[in-house]
């Protein structure tokens, strides 16, 4: 005899029958019929899609400039490294700093080949249709598409905007990857998938904002989020030899293809407004655009305060402050929040004349304030900063990125063979050496 919770093979037939009499067969199409021994067969929920973010570039500004002007009727091709692999996919565009409408006259997705040529470019469309105007202010996810690449691969977003405009919202990326772009004026050239007739190449990244990626066995998105350093400025050009992609990378070596790696960082972008810089929001006033719409965010790890001690010079109990309130906000959304311990850098804008580290010596000076929010952020009980006490952060976990790369003779210093050369930023060794620190049972 079968159980309520069984039903026998004829009788599926017979219900699939009745179905597909009244059009209604794809109601069948959330569940799957499963052969039980004995002839029956249990009915069970296929594995839910679940969507992660794959990619994404935070927009900074909507500000006229040598590298945001005035244009119209202009193609861009935009270089994407997804960090993990994917067939199912949708590109998100975002307008919400921007001034005025734009609109996108058509936009694909391929996979790149070499420089601006693509192959396998398919279509995007938004409500089934090929153009959109996204308002002042708003923001859009395109269809679903599918696209199959593997990890590693390099895909190009490739959006023809029509009419004209005074400037895009936009991410500058410094140099860190080579985008491209036809002449002003040109038109809609996204089927050019040789890529002849994108004759520019520019840093900077419009309106595309985010990759998302569909699969039943994605885990989770986690998101890195600060300023250059957390971008991967000295890293080399190209080469995704950057913190966050050297993490992508180890966990695929790890065999993890299933958790999502974002860079929210912003060139230059401090935790608090009151070292806000460039025209750019904070990391505290964009949160909730940046990393709260992120689908099944978990993680974020906090790295921009090193910004607001040495290009604002603000005392330790300030930036302690914003890296409170950054827990706060994490937490009260669930979302995971792991700070990062501030690493040496060219503090107040100025340095030892040996280079590699602050013009002051270690315990002095801005590098005593750097001192105090690493020894708060690694403290389990109160402690006083500057005459204020303070709890200890309750964040969830804390990354020391700042021993693997800090001289031990002089901590106020970088080693030397992780100096990009500005005495400020670490290069592509350094990355790496700090990028070990985030072993794959974290995430």
């Amino acid at each position: 005899m079968e159980s309520r919770h069984t039903v026998s093979w004829k009788g599926l037939l017979l219900l699939s029958s009745v179905l597909r009499g009244f059009g209604l067969l794809g109601m069948l199409s959330t569940v799957s019929l499963l052969t039980a021994c004995g002839g029956g067969g249990a009915i069970s929920s296929v594995p839910a899609q679940r969507t992660i973010s794959a990619w994404a570039a935070p927009m900074a500004n909507a500000v006229v400039s040598g590298t945001d002007p005035a244009s119209s009727e202009q193609t861009f091709r935009f270089i994407l490294r997804p960090t993990v692999s994917g067939d199912t996919l949708s590109v998100h565009f975002s307008n919400a700093l921007g001034t005025a409408p734009v609109t996108i006259g058509a936009a694909t997705i391929g996979i790149v080949t070499s420089g601006a040529a693509e192959s396998s470019a398919v279509a995007l469309t938004f409500g089934g249709k090929s153009t959109l105007t996204i308002a002042a202010g708003q923001s859009i996810s395109s269809d679903t598409v599918r696209l199959k690449y593997p990890y590693g691969a390099l895909l190009a977003v490739t959006e023809y905007l029509s009419g004209s405009w005074a400037a895009l919202p936009q991410h500058g990326n410094s140099g860190l990857w080579t985008n491209y772009e036809t002449a002003a004026g040109a038109g809609n050239e996204t089927s050019d998938t040789a890529g002849t007739s994108f004759t520019q190449t520019t840093t900077e990244t419009f309106l595309v904002d985010r990759l998302d990626v569909k699969r039943s066995d994605y885990k989770e998105t986690v998101a890195f989020i600060g300023s250059s350093t957390t971008a991967g400025f000295g890293a080399d050009a190209n080469e995704y030899d950057d913190l966050v992609d050297d993490v992508a990378n180890s966990l695929h070596a790890a065999g993890i293809d299933s958790i999502g790696l974002v860079n929210l960082a912003i060139i230059p972008d401090p935790l608090t407004p009151q070292a806000d810089l460039e025209y750019n929001p904070s990391v505290l006033e964009r949160f909730g655009r940046d990393v709260t719409t992120l689908p099944n965010i978990a993680i974020v790890v906090q790295n921009a305060a090193d910004v607001d001690l040495k290009s604002a010079c603000l005392p330790a109990q300030q930036v302690i402050a914003g890296e409170q309130q950054a827990i706060a906000d994490a937490h009260a959304v669930g979302i995971k929040i792991y700070l990062a311990v501030v690493a040496p850098s060219t503090y107040c804008n100025g340095q030892f004349p040996n280079g590699y580290g602050s013009m002051f010596p270690a315990g002095t000076g801005q590098d005593l304030q750097r001192e105090l929010v690493n020894t708060w952020i690694e403290s389990t009980g109160t402690s006083t900063v500057n005459g204020v006490v303070e709890a200890a952060p309750t964040a969830d976990r804390i990354i020391d990125i700042s021993t693997p790369i800090t001289d031990p003779a002089n901590t106020g210093y970088m080693l030397p063979q992780y100096d990009f050369g500005d005495d400020s930023h670490v290069n592509a060794a350094g990355q790496a050496a700090q990028a070990a620190q985030f072993p794959a049972s974290i995430f």
